[in-house]
């Protein structure tokens, strides 16, 4: 140690560094990387987490990225792409996931992680589609309140994409009541051919602003596993809103 070496800032410094090349990190690893106290690694990440300079999802820490720009002011728009807690959720599902939020009557992709799920596929990001044809935006449809669906519905021309999609107005309708009661959206086959999707949606002061959702081959998504993969997805879209109530905080 040198002479103006202050060990305890030092200590809180190597975690901040640690945490910031990772995407998730336990307590755990961090005193078994750092060969630290638990206790004294405890206390440094609660004082870092309390500054805003990381926080914490579940069992995992994470790097407060808005805390390092050059003002901290606080940011207008999402970046979807900076958000951990939809990695947390592919590691766990381990099928091809999705964010999409709505723009007028089209779905935008947000974030869009494949196997082997480390990197986004920015070439999918911002990649459009109608509302209707997808589970992504049937479940964003189906919890905005009437005075934005309504003229959303009456806006919409449920516009073919498969021999699945919906066209008739009415059951359209009627199917988004029954997924605002079930919590969740099923697209069968009604994007793509041969693709079945689920998604969850996610919300932010109790509105929704955008959904979750996994897609894959129909042999992989079936009505025997359904529940399990929105079991899982429940707790992405959870874990998902809290991570962005902390990014407008």
């Amino acid at each position: 140690m040198t002479r103006y070496e202050v060990s305890t800032l030092k200590k809180g410094l190597l975690i901040l560094e640690l945490v910031k090349k990772s995407q998730g990190i336990t307590l755990k690893e961090i005193t078994d990387e750092l060969d630290l106290n638990k206790s004294t690694a405890f206390r440094l990440l609660a004082t870092l987490e309390e500054m805003g300079y990381v926080y914490k999802l579940q069992n995992q820490f994470y790097i407060n990225h808005k805390m390092f720009c050059e003002s901290f002011e606080r940011r207008s728009t999402m970046d979807w792409t900076s958000l951990q807690s939809i990695h947390q959720a592919t590691k766990q599902l381990k099928m091809s996931t999705y964010v999409g939020k709505r723009d007028g009557t089209d779905l935008v992709m947000t974030q869009v992680l494949h196997e082997p799920f480390l990197k986004s596929a920015d070439e999918e990001i911002g990649n459009r589609s109608k509302l209707h044809q997808s589970a992504l935006g049937k479940v964003i449809l189906a919890n905005l309140q009437v005075e934005q669906l309504e003229p959303l519905l009456e806006e919409m021309s449920l516009e073919r994409a498969t021999k699945n999609t919906f066209q008739d107005s009415q059951l359209f309708r009627y199917h988004l009541n029954v997924v605002r009661e079930d919590g969740f959206a099923f697209d069968d086959e009604e994007r793509i051919v041969g693709i079945r999707c689920i998604a969850l949606p996610v919300f932010r002061n109790r509105e929704v602003i955008a959904a979750l959702a996994v897609a894959a081959p129909t042999d992989q998504i079936t009505r025997s596993n359904m529940k399990r993969i929105v079991s899982m997805l429940k707790t992405g879209s959870q874990t998902l809103t809290q991570e962005i109530e902390k990014f407008f905080d």
